[in-house]
């Protein structure tokens, strides 16, 4: 018997029932540990998060009654998924097979879109500094004056590691494959982006909100178990959206050079919504003078109506144009209180205003 396939809320509820599951009223036992994370590191919605996961107390207490190489191997495995590639993972498993688990054909899938999100993060850095003769700014983003960036398919398969080493991309043995693979990745929401099978690249777009609909941030959820380990009654509100083209994997502070990568990348992220943004103000502010300037010609147009209003005899009638030139002004005399008419272009009664009213 089939199964049908988890919906978004479903798998986003489960997700969040998985991650209380490491805040037990007592400290969890090393193999109960070890199942929660197969299970965190399979779960399709999780995508960031897993180094803290790694500082909660339950799970630290898990790790000290643990063997030091299984520990060890924990961690890195962990570390993997938080910020490492899929590449990584191989050289990893080619020097020492223990140095981290070995992973499920779900567990590859996910650590392969994650590390697209890595290199798509790498090539963004890369091509502000002007430096990346690999990954550079689309034929379509530079028509549009915005930094989309091209991600050739090529460069993609070999850090994949879809492509085996000293092997070049070949259209019918590994263009499929790797395009299931970003295909998958836009569909999950981590990366937003389109395939450009006539360059043969992948065009990571700029400054899309990505809908928050599957993510879990396993941060945030962990600051709601930890409000209610604290017997606090507010509530947490989360914004619906990421805004960025890629989703935030976790930041990588081991060592000074990876910590100085990521200050550099967030730099560049600031500095890029600074310049969005004031593209946008500049706009916002062109549009209300025009706006402003056509309520001031309005004006002035309905103080010449009123005016001609003014002039007009009680035993005399006019027609005029009213300004927007939709519509007439039919002033029909004969006496005090006569009414005014405003008609449309084809004779119809639209409004009718004693004289002298305001006409609106």
């Amino acid at each position: 018997m089939t199964t049908a396939p988890l919906s978004s809320s479903s798998s986003t509820a489960a997700g969040s029932l998985l991650i209380e599951e490491f805040y037990p009223s007592k400290s969890l036992s090393p193999a109960l540990l070890h199942s929660l994370l197969q299970r965190l590191l399979s779960h399709p919605r999780i995508h960031n998060g897993f180094v803290d996961i790694l500082q909660l107390p339950s799970v630290q207490s898990a790790l000290e009654n643990m063997d030091e190489a299984k520990r060890d191997s924990l961690i890195a495995t962990v570390k993997l998924f938080a910020f490492g590639t899929i590449q990584e993972y191989l050289e990893l498993k080619e020097k020492n097979g223990d140095a981290v688990w070995t992973l499920t054909d779900a567990q590859l899938d996910k650590l392969r879109m994650l590390s697209v999100v890595s290199v798509a993060r790498r090539g963004q850095l890369k091509s502000t500094e002007k430096t990346d003769v690999d990954m550079i700014p689309s034929d379509h983003a530079a028509a549009n004056n915005n930094a989309s960036l091209s991600i050739p398919y090529a460069h993609l398969a070999a850090e994949l590691q879809i492509t085996p080493v000293g092997t070049p991309f070949n259209d019918k043995d590994h263009m499929r494959q790797l395009e299931d693979v970003l295909i998958q990745c836009v569909y999950s929401n981590i990366i937003a982006g389109k395939l450009d099978q006539a360059s043969k690249a992948f065009v990571v777009e700029s400054h899309v909100a990505l809908q928050d609909q599957q993510q879990l941030s396993s941060s945030l959820s962990l600051a709601r178990m930890k409000q209610k380990e604290d017997g606090a009654n507010k509530s947490t509100t989360t914004s619906n959206t990421v805004h960025g083209s890629l989703l935030s994997r976790d930041i990588d502070t081991t060592t000074a050079e990876s910590t100085n990568t990521e200050v550099k990348r967030m730099i560049s992220t600031l500095g890029q919504f600074l310049s969005s943004s004031n593209k946008l103000l500049s706009s916002l502010e062109d549009i209300s003078n025009v706006s402003a300037s056509l309520r001031k010609e309005d004006e002035k147009r309905w103080r010449n109506v009123e005016k001609k209003l003014s002039e007009e005899g009680s035993g005399s009638s006019s027609r005029f144009r009213a300004p927007g030139g939709d519509c007439d002004v039919i002033f029909e005399g004969g006496g005090g209180g006569d009414p005014m008419e405003v008609v449309d272009m084809s004779g119809r009664r639209k409004v009718k205003r004693s004289r002298g009213g305001h006409l609106g």
